[in-house]
């Protein structure tokens, strides 16, 4: 199983939570264990055989472009930057690919994942799928009670502060050729909008739920998560202890 040989890396944003606090980096390049979220990422798509990588990049695009050239680029990807001149949102500068026949896969640079690209890849082929959204399932409990009522409004149940379990977006998309075709010029795009646009257009969207360990790291308290959970089980995450040391080696940067 292979992921799409094409991936779009999102790395444009600000990072407000993570800037206030880490100054020194952005977001994207806060060493988790040693080693940038971005080459973790980069690592990931490079073992599911991604052949070609997009970036696009707006804050700080500078000193990304030159992480990626010096420390990342192995002569063997494909590698490509797009600056964005005016924020693009969550999925707007996929638009840049919108000529491409194969699917493309889209994620984010602030993700610690495990996800395996090639199932994810597989699913959505095997579905037929022209988009495929990466899940797993979240647990929140609410702080308030919850009135459960038929559709006349009679009350059939008071919960107190219920546990409630949800489908999340993981972040991580498989986007095929029939969606890529209803982006236009880049422009301002939430990823949920794009995702009605393709069920209003009678898209076949499906959920994969990867099961896989996954974390977003948006604060100082996810990226304090994220060391642990790396440095417990880096095989969690696709990564051999003995090749997270190496790597640290390789990019000599400390946390």
């Amino acid at each position: 199983m292979t992921a799409p040989r094409t991936a779009l890396v999102i790395a444009g944003g600000l990072g407000s939570r993570l800037a206030v606090d880490r100054p020194e980096h952005p977001k994207p390049l806060l060493p988790v264990c040693g080693v940038p979220l971005l080459a973790l990422g980069w690592m990931q798509l490079r073992r599911h055989g991604v052949e070609e990588i997009h970036f696009s990049l707006r804050h700080r695009a500078e000193e990304l472009i030159a992480f990626v050239t010096d420390h990342l680029a192995d002569g063997v990807a494909r590698v490509h930057f797009h600056v964005e001149a005016e924020p693009l949102g969550t999925i707007g500068a996929l638009a840049l690919l919108r000529a491409r026949t194969e699917p493309v896969l889209v994620v984010n640079a602030d993700l610690l994942s495990g996800i395996d690209l090639g199932r994810l890849g597989a699913a959505h082929a095997a579905r037929g799928s022209d988009l495929t959204i990466a899940v797993h399932w979240q647990r929140q409990r609410l702080e308030l009670g919850e009135v459960a009522c038929d559709v006349d409004g009679r009350v059939e149940a008071y919960l107190e502060k219920p546990l409630k379990e949800y489908r999340i977006s993981s972040g991580t998309y498989v986007v095929g050729s029939r969606v890529l075709r209803l982006l236009g010029s880049p422009t301002w795009l939430p990823f949920p909008e794009l995702v009605e646009r393709a069920l209003s257009t009678g898209c076949r969207v499906h959920a994969h739920d990867h099961g896989a360990a996954w974390l977003d790291v948006n604060d100082l308290a996810g990226l304090a998560r994220a060391q642990r959970w790396l440095g417990d089980d880096p095989v969690a995450f696709g990564l051999r202890p003995e090749e997270l040391d190496a790597t640290v080696l390789r990019l000599g940067i400390r946390t």
